[in-house]
């Protein structure tokens, strides 16, 4: 579709529900999938699919809650249905938000597996027939709760009918409703203003199909080809359902892309990673958050990076990292942590049993193994030994070391922060550093102080 097509295009998320079912203290629209929640991955696909203008009706106890506001952020309007007054009321809810519109597709945020694919077949059908309304419909084993589609001897849908008002004849039909509508702004208005509410007070988009078809306005369907992107959320198991099925999608789309899994049942990986070609990734490893992996890396097995970048040739192995950086060719692990604010630099190393925080490590430095190194600056080349620890809180601040380039820190060594250890500079094992330490001196001792120079000719 051209620009000027999409931009007639308003996405309306109805994602007012709790979820009673869900048997949970979050709103069902934020519960998380694949690392985004149910309403962000909803709001994605509708982007991805070239619907750019978005608004979300729900109810006021999720507008009020801050993970919401997190989720939405500016790429959304905001409707408040005040009442829950069923899914054609929060419809009309949206009708000042998504004024000037001329076209509306109306998505349920519980419903997170359709694609962007069919999104755009939906449009693109949708805009080629001159419909009122083109519902989303899948063929099959009906899903439990889903409206049976109903349609004349000419193939023409003239109804959805609610699976609590079917009737046998009804409940035979393999046709059911996805819940994803394209309307014609002005007539699903008219159309939703004119409907009657049913015995409960609520009123809903469905009765709209048949209204639309007793005016003689023409309703379309688009048959998914894939009954699986049609599985809703209600509770806990069709969450972890869903789950199941997403991530299928995206290790198929990644493998496809180069990346090899060596047991892809094993391999997690959330929505928004990116990983690239010819990267390894061994079993038990999870891929979070905003998490990008370079060419040529190996990760895993038992790996966890969180909203971290790991740049090429690199190797992550049996490790957790988290909100860090890795150099190209750098090597962690295994068993080793790295946490937020960390910086390791192009063909370092990390060894086994390494916590590094909120510092930053210079190219080709060495922590082999046993070692804290905490709101630090470790220069290029310098060795860091077994047990040594930079001692940076004291009770009430932390407090910062700095580490010259190719300077050698003796195993066991404690560095009490804030302390300089200059370039070339070294400290003899068991030493407690509790003062600066010039360019190319030795220190030992408790407290460390400055070693004899040795005469090399005696």
């Amino acid at each position: 579709m051209t620009s000027d097509n999409e931009n007639q295009w308003v996405g309306v998320i109805l994602a007012a529900g709790i979820g009673s079912r869900m048997r949970s203290s979050i709103p069902k629209p934020l519960h998380s999938l694949c690392g985004r929640t149910l309403l962000g991955q909803t709001m994605c696909v509708l982007k991805d699919a070239g619907v750019q203008r978005l608004v979300v009706v729900v109810s006021p106890l999720i507008a009020a809650d801050p993970a919401f506001a997190e989720v939405v952020g500016e790429d959304a309007g905001v409707a408040i249905q005040t009442e829950p007054r069923g899914t054609g009321d929060a419809l009309l809810t949206a009708s000042d938000a998504v004024d000037g519109a001329s076209q509306i597709l109306v998505a349920n945020a519980d419903m997170p597996l359709v694609t962007p694919k069919t999104i755009r077949t939906m449009l693109s059908t949708h805009t080629e027939s001159g419909a009122a309304i083109t519902l989303l419909t899948g063929r099959g084993s009906v899903p439990a709760g889903f409206g049976r589609v109903r349609r004349d001897t000419g193939g023409g849908v003239t109804a959805i009918v609610e699976e609590a008002e079917a009737d046998e004849a009804a409940l035979s039909l393999d046709e059911f409703n996805a819940g994803y509508y394209c309307m014609d702004a002005p007539a699903a208005w008219g159309l939703l203003a004119g409907l009657t509410p049913a015995g409960n007070g609520e009123i809903y988009i469905t009765d709209a199909v048949a209204a639309a078809v007793d005016s003689g306005a023409s309703v379309g369907a688009v048959v998914s080809d894939d009954p699986s992107e049609l599985s809703g959320v209600n509770d806990r198991t069709e969450l972890a359902e869903a789950e199941a099925l997403l991530r299928d999608r995206i290790r198929r789309h990644w493998m496809l892309e180069g990346v090899s899994m060596t047991d892809p049942a094993t391999t997690y990986i959330d929505s928004d990673v990116t990983i690239g070609q010819d990267t390894i990734i061994r079993p038990n490893s999870h891929l979070l958050g905003s998490t990008e992996v370079g060419m040529n890396a190996e990760i895993g097995p038992g790996t966890v990076l969180k909203d971290s970048r790991v740049g090429d040739d690199a190797s992550v192995v049996s490790s957790h990292v988290e909100s860090a950086r890795i150099g190209e060719r750098a090597t962690i692990g295994p068993f080793s942590h790295l946490r937020p604010g960390t910086l390791i630099g192009p063909d370092a190393h990390i060894g086994n049993y390494a916590e590094v925080k909120n510092a930053i490590i210079g190219a080709e430095a060495k922590i082999g193994h046993f070692s804290y190194v905490g709101d630090a600056t470790v220069g290029v080349g310098a060795n860091i030994g077994a047990g040594t620890v930079t001692c940076n809180y004291d009770g009430d601040s932390k407090h910062q070391t700095v580490i010259g380039a190719n300077a050698f820190i003796g195993s066991g060594s404690m560095l009490v922060a804030p302390v300089s250890i200059g370039p070339g500079a070294s400290t003899g094992a068991g030493s407690v550093v509790t003062h600066d330490v010039p360019a190319g001196v030795r220190v030992a001792g408790v407290p460390a102080r400055p070693m004899p120079e040795v005469d090399s000719e005696k």
